[in-house]
C-alpha cells in the first residue's frame, strides 16, 4: 500500500499559505493582531520551505540523470508560463492602480507574480543541486548553513530599514527577488531534502521536542512583533522544524488508505490568488473575525478552482 502521508503534508502546507496570503501583519490592533501576526509571518511560514525540502527529497536520487532533471525543468518552466499569462490580467490592473512602478513591473514578470516565484526559484535550485551533486556532505552542508545565515542576517537588516542608506545594496536586494529566492531560501532548503538519508534518523530522535521548537519559533515571531519588524519570510527555527515535521510524517505509517491526488496541493497553491479575488470580492471586511471565515471560504473556492482546472488538465495537462 502506498504511504500518502507527504501527499497529505504537501495539501496541509498548501492551505497554510493560502493562510500566509489572508492574515494581515498589520493593520490589527491588540491581542488579534498578535495572533494574526503569529499566524501570517510565523506557523504559515513552515509551508515554502517544506515544500522545496520535499522536492529535493524526491530528486535525491536523480542528480546524476540529465535527462530526468531537463524533463522536470521544463515541466516546471512551462508551468512558470502558463500561470503568468493566467496571472498576467492581474498583475496589469494592480500595475494600473499604481500598486507598484515600472521597475517592480520588470521584476514581476521575471521572477513571476506573487506566488509564481516559486517556480522559478525551483528551477535555479535544481540547476544548483546539479552542479553541486558530486561535492562532499560537509560541503553541503557548509553551504545550507552559510546560505541560510546570510539570507536570514539579509532578510532581518532589510525589513528592520536598517540598509535604507545603502541603494546599491537595496537595488541588490530588488534584483535577487528579496531574499525569499533561489539562493538563501530554495537551494538549501532543497538540499537539505536531498541530504535526507544523512539526517533523517538522527532529526527524528528529537520528536520529543517538536511542540517545544513551536514554542520558541511563536515567542522568536511574537519578538519581531513587538519591535514591530515587517513580515518574515524566514525564521531562525524553521529548517530545524521543517525537517522534524518532514521526518515525522515520511516515517509514520500511512495515515489514510485513499489515494490523494497529486496535483492537489499543486492546484490549491497556484489557483489561490484568484480566490482570494473572489471572495475578497463579496466580503471586503478587514476585521479578524471576517479574516477567518473569508479564509475557509477562500481554501473552498480554491479547492472548486483546482477541481475545475484538474478536469480540463486531463485533456489539455498543461496546468498542473
Amino acid at each position: 500500500m502506498r504511504n500518502n502521508n507527504l501527499d497529505i503534508l504537501k495539501v496541509v502546507m498548501a492551505f497554510l499559505v493560502v493562510a500566509l496570503h489572508i492574515f494581515p501583519v498589520s493593520k490589527l490592533e491588540g491581542l488579534e493582531g498578535l495572533v494574526s501576526y503569529e499566524i501570517a509571518s510565523g506557523i504559515t511560514r513552515i509551508a515554502v520551505p517544506t515544500f522545496f525540502l520535499i522536492s529535493g527529497f524526491f530528486l535525491q536520487n536523480k542528480l546524476n540523470d540529465t535527462a530526468y532533471l531537463w524533463k522536470y525543468v521544463k515541466r516546471i518552466l512551462l508551468l512558470y508560463v502558463i500561470w503568468q499569462i493566467i496571472y498576467l490580467p492581474d498583475l496589469i490592473k494592480y500595475y494600473n492602480l499604481g500598486w507598484f512602478n515600472h521597475f517592480d513591473m520588470i521584476l514581476k514578470l521575471i521572477y513571476g507574480y506573487w506566488h509564481l516565484w516559486y517556480l522559478l526559484a525551483s528551477v535555479l535550485a535544481v540547476g544548483l543541486l546539479y552542479l553541486t551533486r558530486n561535492t562532499s556532505v560537509y560541503t553541503k552542508w557548509s553551504l545550507i548553513i552559510s546560505l541560510l545565515t546570510v539570507g536570514y542576517v539579509f532578510q532581518v537588516l532589510i525589513q528592520a530599514d536598517v540598509l535604507h542608506r545603502y541603494l546599491d545594496i537595496q537595488f541588490v536586494h530588488s534584483i535577487i527577488g528579496t531574499t525569499r529566492n533561489f539562493l538563501f531560501f530554495a537551494f538549501p532548503m532543497m538540499l537539505i531534502g536531498s541530504l535526507y538519508d544523512s539526517w533523517g534518523s538522527n532529526v527524528l530522535k528529537l520528536k520529543k521536542l517538536y511542540i517545544p521548537l513551536w514554542v520558541l519559533l511563536l515567542i522568536e515571531v511574537g519578538l519581531y512583533y513587538q519591535l514591530k519588524v515587517k513580515a518574515m519570510d524566514f525564521l531562525l527555527l524553521l529548517p530545524l522544524l521543517s525537517m522534524l515535521t518532514f521526518s515525522i510524517i515520511k516515517e509514520r505509517a500511512s495515515v489514510l488508505d485513499a489515494p490523494i491526488n497529486s496535483t492537489l496541493s499543486l492546484g490549491i497553491y497556484l489557483t489561490h490568488p484568484y480566490a482570494i479575488r473572489l471572495v475578497y470580492k463579496f466580503l471586503p471586511q478587514k476585521t479578524f473575525d471576517f479574516v477567518v471565515i473569508k479564509y475557509f471560504l477562500v481554501c473552498i473556492t480554491a479547492i472548486v478552482l483546482w477541481w475545475i482546472l484538474d478536469k480540463i488538465n486531463k485533456k489539455i495537462p498543461y496546468f498542473f
